[in-house]
C-alpha cells in the first residue's frame, strides 16, 4: 500500500485545487498508472509491481531471442533497468505500457546478440 496524491493520476476523478493523499493498492493499478508513478515519483513499489507482472513473460521473449538461459537473465535485468531509467519517456497516448516494456526488452535482447558477435 502506498499513498499518492490524486491529482494527475488517471485512476481518480479530477481533484480539487489541493491534491488529496489516498491509500492505493498498487497491484490494482494499470501498467500505465504504475509507469507514471515510476516516472514522476521514482516509486520503487510501483516498479516492483511491474517487475512481478512482467518479468516471466519478458524472460520468455528474451530467452527465445538470446538462447542462453544465464545470458537471458542478465538481459531481463538490463531491460528492467532501462524501464526504470526511461520511464519518463513513456507516453500512454502512444501505446500500452506492456507494449512499451516489451519493446525495450526486445531491444535489450537485440543489443545482447549484437554484442556477442
Amino acid at each position: 500500500m502506498t499513498y499518492v496524491a490524486t491529482r494527475g493520476l488517471a485512476l481518480s476523478a479530477p481533484a480539487p485545487v489541493a491534491a488529496r493523499l489516498v491509500a492505493v493498492d498498487l497491484s490494482a493499478l494499470s501498467d500505465e498508472d504504475l509507469l507514471e508513478l515510476v516516472a514522476e515519483r521514482r516509486d520503487g513499489e510501483a516498479f516492483e509491481v511491474l517487475y512481478r507482472r512482467y518479468s516471466r513473460a519478458v524472460y520468455a521473449v528474451v530467452r527465445r531471442m538470446v538462447g542462453d538461459p544465464g545470458r537471458s537473465e542478465d538481459v531481463v535485468q538490463e531491460a528492467f533497468a532501462s524501464v526504470w531509467r526511461a520511464a519518463r519517456g513513456y507516453r500512454r497516448e502512444r501505446g500500452s505500457g506492456a507494449g512499451w516494456m516489451f519493446a525495450i526488452s526486445r531491444n535489450a535482447a537485440a543489443d545482447a546478440l549484437r554484442a556477442r558477435t
